[in-house]
This record gives structure tokens, C-alpha cells and sequence, in this order.
């Protein structure tokens, strides 16, 4: 990259490529860009060259496309503020789709710039020329085809152009999402010295000579304290004559959206369920923070006994199924529910909600103070349902510590996502991949005090892209990204332990390797074992301690949980420390996982059945009336 420089000027860029180019980053970098990843090509070199003539612009090269899109999308999410992802023409711009899926799914901004051929090499079997126009569909929010650059454009329909890309990605007139911007080139793609008309730049000499960007576009903002209040306000009107509110919060993908409901759930004061995703389990007290909800609605006489009548949800899907079908029983003994709808799609596939209330992160200023004086009152009723899950929660929580924090036990699912979740430091982003490993955390996960953010690809769920986009969180806040995945996640992007290495990030990635798929034999598939295996389950036979090798990772292979304890601390403490990436490898079985799972639930109903027993005792019953 070149020095900082006090003024960018446009009349030194050597072709008129180079110019529209230069001209479109400096405008992004000024609007709010701050990370590009590039890949590789010679069809996006000029878009290259902006970028590298850019001392504004961090940037990452990847050479598998795929990985560059999550990549992207995780600095997205990180920050709040779209990075762009550049690639060349063809096939390389197809790789994108499952990142843009994603972003799309969880209203994360992101800018997907491909390069094209000119028209001219259209449709007559020029090499590296596919359709390219629209090729993400419903799945962004503009799809914009720039004409070659030309000098009869006037530059400063270019940098309007690219201003409007920029605030279709970040809202607020729609939800936030992916934009792309298809760019056709002729020659010359390097960046040689080629006579153009430096008339098409006449009237910029204002904007080169500053940084504010072309034009602004500035919608009416509220503060977030204000937002809160009037939620909470909203939310009273509309629970009017309830006794038990619950407030459900599921996967939380911005910055903003994180504060929100952390005020929200202080604000209330009355029971949150907190999805592992929500981040709201870390952090220390956080309103009435109920972290083992899916294990505490394993007991249906519990999970009676604490059915509300009001039900508040927020953020994305929840995690546990058992929920969902715990909040579905609800709803059929007359509970009502508001759905909050932060400006993407609708968060209701129950087609439930009999209220909807629409919040604009985006128009969002300012911070919630941490305790504010005007917390919503309850009534005794309220107080006590509070109190009737923390019971409960407490119950499993003392289980999970018998069964899963012994040091000298071996390995197994649940104790490792529990550590994970537990011994991640504020100074990091907790990473979830999907399949078991998300479910683990959120069975098994309690509360803790430390306060990373917290992350997963909740939108559309895939196993792919994972530690791509954990590097891209860990590239754009400079601090470490711990990373619970699966086997089969880590097969899906082996590729991107490269990109861990080149991105110049540390990572702890720790890999539950059972072999195959092992959220299978806890679904109806398990009951046919001639289809379980080898078609679904896929066993692979691998080890991964020769890819941590290859690709210059510390690596720990424990097999008693002290071990893990150990290796996980050391793993942490290099990364943030001196900044080295380690992998641990977990082994587990997928059969014998499946035995620890039931052994932890039937131990957590027993202590449920214990406490309802006790509490139906006279004496707690005369407690009670005191």
C-alpha cells in the first residue's frame, strides 16, 4: 500500500480504468470502507490497483472466492459497516453466492464487486464470459451493471453511483444487506499509461482536496435510549393484564442490535430466554438472563409450570427446537406474542405474532446507560414467574457443573462447547459454528462474567464459510476469534487455514471431530442405519494434525477435559499475547456422544423432579404464603 496521503488526486491515475476505480474506493473508504478482500484476477486488476493505491483500505487477498465472501461478510458483521469483496469474471463470482445467502439472511452490508467482460465479449464464446447481471437475485438489495469506464461519463455520476450503492447496502429505506456492483472492463486492465480526457474530472477539485464524501445521505435519528423506552413503553401497552412476560431473544448480528436488546432485556426485567447467539449469556448480569432453557423445558410438568401468557421475541431464530416447541404449547393455551422486527424479513415462521413492532437499527445514536431508573415495575405475580425460572435455572445449572466440570473425565461434546463458552476473554469474538457444536453451546453454555462478542452464520445455517468468517471478524476488530466448528464444517473450508495464516490474525479453532456427522443420530435418520451410513452421517477417517501442520498452527489433540483446560488456556493466551493460531482437536464418537447427551438429560430431570417435589413439600408451600 502506498504512504498516507493529505489529498487524493484524481489527475495522476494512469488510464482512464484506473481513474473510475480509484475514484470509487476513495468515495467508499470516505463513506465508511475500511477493509477490502481481494481475489486474485486479471480481469479485476484495475479494481486491484484502487485498492492498493488506497492507504484508507486494510486489505485482505484470498484465492478461493468462496472463502473471500465469508470473509468479507464477517468483517461486515464485526463492524456494522460493509466491506467489499472484489473478484474477477466467471466462475470466481458464482463462489460468492453462499456469503451473500448470509448476508442477505442476517441484514449484514456488504459491497460484492465483480468484475466483467465488456459487452462485446458477451455471448459469443469469448473466455471466462458468463451472465453476470442479477446472478444473486432476490438475494441482494441492488444489482447494479456500471458501464465500461469511459471519458464522455461525467466522474461525478460515477461517485453518486457508488454513494447509492453504498447507502442500498446500509439502509434505512430497506433492510441493510449485499449490493452488487458488476463492472465491465476493457484494456488496458494494468495500470499503464494510457491518454484520457481529464475534463471528465473538471468540478472535483473540492472533493480531492477533502475527505467528506460526494454526497451524504442522512436520515432522522433517534437515540437509542429513546428507541428502548418506547419499546418497553409499546411492550407494557401491549402485555396489558399479563402475569407472566417472557422475553425471548435469538441470533443478534450487529453491534447495534446487541446494545438494543441488552438495554431491552435490563429494561424489562423479566425472564429472558437468551439463545447462545444473542451474546446476552456473556457479559455479567444482564436483566433476568435464563441460560439452560432447553433444558429446563426437557421436564413437561416444569415446562407447564412456566408457560407464559405474554411472549416478547427478538433477533432471529432461536437455536433449540425444544423451545420453539415449548413457546408453540404456549400459544396454544392462549399465550400472545410481539414480534420485534429490526427491518429485515419476517421473523415468524410460526405465523404466530399477533403483534408486530418494527424497530430501525440503523437510524439508531448513541448507548443505553447500563442501569437506568426507568425500569419497567412488575406486579408480585410477574416477580414470582421471574423467580420460578431462575429456580429452574439454577437446578440444571448445578447438574451441568456435576457432570461436565469434572477435570479428570474424558473429552465429549458437551464439556468442550461449555469450555469453550466459558473460557473465551472479553478481548476476543466467540465463534459458533453450526450443526452440534451451536446446539452444544446452547445446551450446555452458562453464564459468564468475561464479555467477547459472540457470533454465528445463523441466517441460512450452512456449515460452510466458518472460518473464513471468523478470520474476517478477527481482520476487522484486530483481536482474536476462539472458533467451536464440527468436523464436516472444517472439511467444507480447510482451505481457509491459509487464509488464517495470510489474513496475519490469530485464531483458536477448536475442532469437535466425531467422525462424520453426528447431529444425525439424533433425527429420525437414525433409526435406518443402511442410509445413516455412509450416505448421511459421511464418515471421513481424517485427522487434522497434518493440515495444522501444513498451514502453521499450533496443534493439541487432549483427551481428558484438564487437558483441554490447559491446552485451551495456552491457545488463548499466545493468540492474544503474540498473536498465533492454534487447532484443537477433540475426538469424540458419534454413538457414545449421543449416550453422554442422554445421560446429562435424564440427570437434569431428575433434579427437576427433585425441586418440583420439594417445592409441593408443606413446609415450602407455607414458605411460599409468608
Amino acid at each position: 500500500m502506498s504512504a498516507p496521503r493529505s489529498h487524493f488526486d484524481p489527475a495522476g491515475a494512469p488510464n482512464i480504468n484506473a481513474l473510475w476505480t480509484q475514484l470509487a474506493f476513495e468515495e467508499w473508504s470516505r463513506l465508511g470502507v475500511s477493509l477490502a478482500v481481494v481475489c486474485p484476477g486479471s480481469r479485476s486488476a484495475a479494481l486491484a490497483y484502487a485498492v492498493s493505491q488506497n492507504s484508507s483500505i486494510d486489505a485482505i487477498i484470498v484465492h478461493d472466492e468462496r472463502a473471500a465472501g465469508f470473509a468479507a461478510l464477517g468483517a461486515a458483521r464485526a463492524t456494522g459497516r460493509a466491506a467489499a469483496v472484489i473478484t474477477t469474471s466467471g466462475t470466481a463470482v458464482a463462489n460468492l453466492l453462499p456469503a451473500v445467502v448470509e448476508a442477505s439472511k442476517t441484514g449484514t452490508p456488504l459491497l460484492v464487486v465483480t468484475a466483467d467482460r465488456p459487452p462485446e465479449l458477451h455471448d459469443c464464446g469469448a473466455n471466462q464470459s458468463i451472465s453476470q447481471s442479477r446472478i444473486f437475485g432476490s438475494f441482494v438489495r441492488w444489482s447494479l451493471d456500471l458501464p465500461c469506464a469511459d471519458s464522455a461519463i461525467d466522474a461525478s455520476w460515477l461517485l453518486s453511483t457508488v454513494d447509492e450503492a453504498w447507502y442500498r447496502a446500509h439502509g434505512p429505506s430497506q433492510s441493510a444487506g449485499p449490493v452488487h456492483v458488476n463492472w465491465p472492463f476493457r484494456e488496458p486492465l494494468a495500470p499503464r499509461i494510457e491518454a484520457w480526457d481529464r475534463r471528465v474530472i473538471a468540478g472535483l477539485e473540492g472533493w480531492a482536496g477533502s475527505r467528506a464524501p460526494w454526497r451524504t445521505s442522512t436520515s432522522l435519528s433517534v437515540s437509542m435510549e429513546g428507541c428502548v423506552e418506547r419499546t418497553v413503553e409499546s411492550i407494557i401497552e401491549a402485555a396489558q393484564g399479563a402475569r407472566r412476560v417472557l422475553l425471548c431473544v435469538g441470533a443478534l448480528y450487529s453491534p447495534t442490535m446487541r446494545s438494543f436488546a441488552r438495554a431491552l432485556a435490563q429494561r424489562l426485567a423479566c425472564p429472558v430466554l437468551a439463545d447462545i447467539a444473542s451474546g446476552l449469556r456473556h457479559g455479567g448480569c444482564v436483566g433476568e438472563i435464563v441460560a439452560h432453557g432447553d433444558l429446563i423445558v426437557l421436564s413437561k410438568s416444569t415446562a407447564t409450570s412456566l408457560l407464559p401468557d405474554f411472549c416478547i421475541r427478538l433477533g432471529g431464530a432461536l437455536s433449540s427446537r425444544r423451545i420453539h416447541e415449548f413457546l408453540a404449547d404456549a400459544r396454544r393455551s392462549g399465550c400472545r406474542e410481539l414480534v420485534i422486527r429490526d427491518g429485515r424479513e419476517r421473523q415468524d415462521f410460526e405465523h404466530s405474532a399477533a403483534v408486530e413492532l418494527s424497530i430501525d437499527t440503523s437510524i439508531m445514536t448513541g448507548t443505553c446507560q447500563a442501569h437506568s431508573a426507568s425500569r419497567a415495575t412488575r406486579s408480585v405475580g410477574e416477580a414470582r414467574y421471574t423467580a420460578l425460572w431462575a429456580a429452574a435455572d439454577g437446578c440444571v445449572c448445578g447438574s451441568l457443573h456435576e457432570h461436565l466440570d469434572a477435570p479428570d473425565a474424558e473429552v465429549d461434546e458437551p464439556s468442550t462447547a461449555r469450555m469453550v463458552a466459558a473460557l473465551c476473554p472479553s478481548e476476543a469474538t466467540l465463534f459458533f459454528g453450526n450443526s452440534m457444536p451451536i446446539r452444544d453451546g446452547e445446551m450446555h453454555a452458562g453464564r459468564v462474567d468475561a464479555s467477547p462478542t459472540v457470533a454465528a452464520n445463523r441466517g441460512a445455517s450452512g456449515i460452510d464459510g466458518l472460518i473464513a468468517t471468523a478470520v474476517g471478524h478477527a481482520r476487522a476488530t484486530k483481536t482474536p476469534s476462539i472458533v467451536l466448528i464440527g468436523d464436516l464444517s472444517l472439511l467444507h473450508d480447510l482451505g481457509s487455514l491459509a487464509l488464517v495464516r495470510g489474513a496475519g490474525v490469530a485464531l483458536v479453532i477448536v475442532v469437535v471431530n466425531n467422525d462424520g456427522g453426528g447431529i444425525f443420530h439424533f433425527l429420525p435418520l437414525a433409526d435406518h442405519p443402511a442410509l445413516l451410513e455412509p450416505w448421511t452421517a459421511a464418515p471421513h477417517g481424517l485427522c487434522f494434525e497434518s493440515a495444522a501442520q501444513m498451514f502453521g498452527l499450533h496443534y493439541h489433540a487432549p483427551t481428558a477435559r484438564g487437558d483441554l483446560a490447559a491446552d485451551l488456556k495456552e491457545a488463548v493466551r499466545i493468540a492474544v499475547d503474540s498473536g498465533q493460531s492454534s487447532l484443537i482437536e477433540v475426538k469424540t464418537e458419534r454413538r457414545e456422544n449421543v449416550r453422554v447427551h442422554r445421560t446429562i438429560q435424564n440427570a437434569v430431570l431428575s433434579q427437576l423432579e427433585r425441586a418440583e417435589t420439594e417445592a409441593r413439600s408443606p413446609a415450602a408451600e407455607a414458605a411460599g404464603r409468608r
